[in-house]
């Protein structure tokens, strides 16, 4: 039996060529996303049957639940994914965390006859993340968000819990307690994102990897329709990538990139979340046990992300003026600007708590207009 040819939906069942079954034994022994569950049922010495069959369950599984339904019945993507698979071109985590949703929306298009033809045929393409790149592109984005079942996204958000750590003029960036808000931030607003935890099979990932720290989600509000304008990061598993994962595995180059794009952004995190540490930790207390280490979690994203840590905006280096004048006192998040005559910094923020005592002075910038002599 050769490998191009079409599997049907049980692939163990189709699957004959020894060859290919010892192919797939050997990646899925070296693949260090495999559900750890699934693989200890396995035991301790299982036969490339035994194997073979829970890759034909983890295929079916993955392929069956993804934002555009059941893509899993027909076998079409079947052949082509075990390829990737035993030539090292996709582990379990690229095939359940991105590739269900990037496939089905593929098939959704595909069926539509919306699919320009260079694209029509599955096996042209030569890796998930290229399938990715195209049905997120700019020509077919609009054209699935109407297919893709607005219910699902509204449903995530009605159950998302989320802590806002920073939300400006420029940045929304909350810290996930659910898997809703991972979803919703994945789909409902500007780019769509292929994080796998906000996939369509992204409660598991959630679950993967949220009790070994807090995942943090940014928008930048200025570009959140183009990749750059959503990131992630989860630093116990060193990953801080944009809404494509360009380059996910390359830490350094991520970690650059982020402090070029945002200098300064990273302290403004770290700043959020330990000011918001009581709230992180008591809202986390389900995800695990006693609730986040907001310190230790902050300790980690600085040593793991030098670079974006140790970036500063333009200009933070200058002396920043003071004295009696005219202050601008912005609010950040709506960008409302007042006008308070004080004779100094200090002064400016004990006026402004003297009339509204209950505000978060972090939400506020403070700018002398004028001296006065």
């Amino acid at each position: 039996m050769k490998l191009n040819q079409l599997f049907e939906a049980n692939i163990a069942a189709k699957i004959k060529d020894p060859k290919i079954i010892k192919q797939i034994f050997i990646a899925m022994r070296h693949d260090g996303t495999m559900p750890k569950a699934a693989v200890a049922r396995l035991g301790t010495q299982p036969t490339e049957q035994d194997t073979l069959q829970l890759w034909s369950q983890l295929l079916d599984k993955s392929l069956s639940n993804t934002r555009y339904g059941n893509i899993s019945q027909d076998g079409k993507f079947d052949d082509w994914i075990t390829r990737l698979y035993i030539n090292g071109q996709a582990d379990y985590e690229d095939i359940n965390g991105e590739g269900g949703d990037a496939l089905g929306a593929w098939k959704a298009l595909s069926i539509r006859g919306r699919l320009d033809p260079k694209h029509q045929d599955i096996n042209k393409f030569k890796s998930i993340k290229q399938v990715q790149k195209i049905v997120s592109s700019g020509m077919y984005r609009d054209e699935l968000r109407r297919i893709a079942d607005a219910e699902v996204i509204e449903k995530h958000k009605r159950e998302k819990k989320e802590i806002p750590i920073v939300n400006n003029k420029r940045f929304y960036v909350v810290v996930p307690m659910n898997y809703g808000a991972c979803y919703t931030f994945n789909h409902a607003h500007g780019y769509s994102a292929n994080f796998c935890t906000g996939s369509s099979s992204g409660l598991s990932w959630f679950r993967n990897y949220a009790p070994d720290g807090p995942i943090v989600s940014i928008v930048d509000k200025e570009h959140e329709g183009e990749a750059d304008g959503k990131w992630q990061f989860h630093a116990p598993t060193s990953q801080l990538v944009n809404a494509d994962q360009e380059r996910r595995h390359d830490k350094q180059w991520n970690d650059e990139k982020f402090s070029k794009l945002f200098p300064g952004l990273m302290k403004e995190i770290v700043k959020g979340m330990e000011a918001h540490a009581e709230e992180i930790k008591s809202n986390s207390t389900e995800i695990v046990n006693g609730g986040y280490d907001v310190q230790k979690a902050v300790e980690e994203i600085k040593k793991k992300y030098p670079l974006s840590y140790a970036s500063e905006p333009e200009g933070a280096g200058e002396e920043e003026a003071d004295g009696a004048g005219t202050w601008l006192v912005t609010h950040a998040p709506t960008d409302r600007t007042a006008r308070i005559e004080a004779d100094s910094k200090q002064d400016a923020i004990d006026k402004l708590l003297a009339r509204h005592p209950n505000v978060n002075l972090d939400d506020f910038t403070f700018k002398l207009e004028q001296n006065t002599p």
